[in-house]
């Protein structure tokens, strides 16, 4: 049995255990039960950094636990930054329907609007052929343009990270797409299927900037951080040095390593805390980052596709994630990884942060909340 299984159903036994404890001395004693479950996760992932946020029926609960620097044996703090990858996407999806809802754009606006020529276009070459003229923004927002994914295409993030990572390194908007086209023809035809594509979320970054005017880091930062008041939370390629430094070290398999944050861009470059985005959940959740309720209903119900062809309770829509009854976004950086959901009939939501790029976030939530993922 693997290693990761093991501790899943570990935490559930001990979940059930404390809980059944609870309502026989009838003792509310949550907080203790999250920082126990957090402690053993990290100490079982050989003291990786583990942060955790849970928010039950109005009531907040908040664990750390683990190493947020090896070497110095520095521990990590509940208010301490962390990357958040991938999870980048639900800001980028966001801001792609507030513009939406302002009328700049629609899911069915065609990238030929804003890309009439360059090599971006032969990222639609499929069998001969060239489908640039049919994919659509929906297309990029629900992963089904059939694009390559330049972060993924070498199947191996050792690899990925001996080539593409460390320290001083840049990327631009056309390196990234060069990345992508240079390893060849699209994986099927446009709208044919559902596959993950960091590449198509860049792109949505570029759009963001062509049709607002701003750059895109500007206009997530300002309808987005500043109207929820998220203070502690920052672009990688942005972030001041000072406070970069003070973060929790990235690691792979336990070995340091890093991330250029232009790397992942608005497919991933964020960084934030437990708190702030426990913010942005309840906001987006609540409405309150659209203009119209049916905004926030078209994106709980439409465009969902079964996330993995071998685990059918996932599924991805547009820039979201379903598990059941929970919303959100996993993330993951060559050094860290998260996952944040919330259930929006009940507001009950989960943050996880850990600062290892092989230690499963997602599968966290899923034993903390004892959910059975077929």
């Amino acid at each position: 049995m693997k290693k990761t299984l093991w501790v899943c159903i570990c935490l559930t036994l001990m979940l059930v255990a404390k809980t059944h404890k609870v309502e026989q001395e009838k003792i509310s004693d949550i907080q203790s039960t999250v920082e126990e479950v957090v402690a053993f996760y990290s100490q079982e992932m050989n003291n990786t950094a583990v942060l955790l946020l849970v928010e039950k029926e109005g009531k907040r609960y908040k664990a750390a636990a683990g190493l947020a620097d090896r070497e110095s044996q520095r521990k990590v703090y509940m208010d301490d930054l962390f990357e958040i990858g991938s999870a980048t996407k639900v800001f980028t999806g966001v801001a792609i329907f507030q513009l939406i809802e302002e009328g700049k754009l629609s899911l069915e606006t065609k990238l030929s609007t804003f890309y009439k020529e360059g090599e971006i276009r032969k990222l639609a070459n499929y069998e001969g052929k060239n489908y640039w003229s049919e994919v659509t923004v929906g297309m990029l927002m629900g992963h089904t343009s059939g694009f390559i994914d330049y972060l993924n295409v070498y199947n191996d993030d050792a690899k990925a990270l001996k080539i593409l990572g460390g320290k001083g390194k840049h990327f631009t908007f056309d390196q990234l797409i060069h990345q992508a086209v240079a390893f060849g023809d699209a994986n099927f035809k446009p709208g044919e299927r559902h596959e993950y594509c960091n590449t198509g979320f860049v792109i949505l970054g570029d759009i963001i900037s062509k049709v607002s005017g701003m750059d895109w880091h500007d206009y997530v930062q300002k309808h987005i951080l500043d109207r929820v008041g998220m203070k502690h939370t920052y672009f990688g390629s942005r972030i001041p040095s000072a406070l970069r430094e003070k973060m929790p070290k990235g690691y792979m398999a336990y070995k340091e390593v890093f991330m250029p944050p232009s790397l992942a861009d608005s497919a991933g470059e964020i960084i934030s805390t437990v708190d702030d985005l426990a913010a942005f959940m309840k906001a987006w959740a609540g409405g309150k980052l659209y203009a119209k309720k049916e905004t926030l209903q078209f994106q709980l119900t439409q465009g969902f596709h079964q996330h993995y062809k071998t685990v059918k309770s996932i599924l991805y829509g547009y820039a979201i994630m379903k598990i059941e009854g929970f919303y959100g976004h996993g993330g993951q950086t060559f050094g860290f990884q998260t996952y944040m959901t919330i259930n929006p009939t009940n507001s009950n939501l989960y943050i996880v942060g850990v600062n290892d790029s092989t230690v499963g976030a997602m599968n966290f939530f899923t034993s903390l909340e004892r959910i059975e993922v077929k």
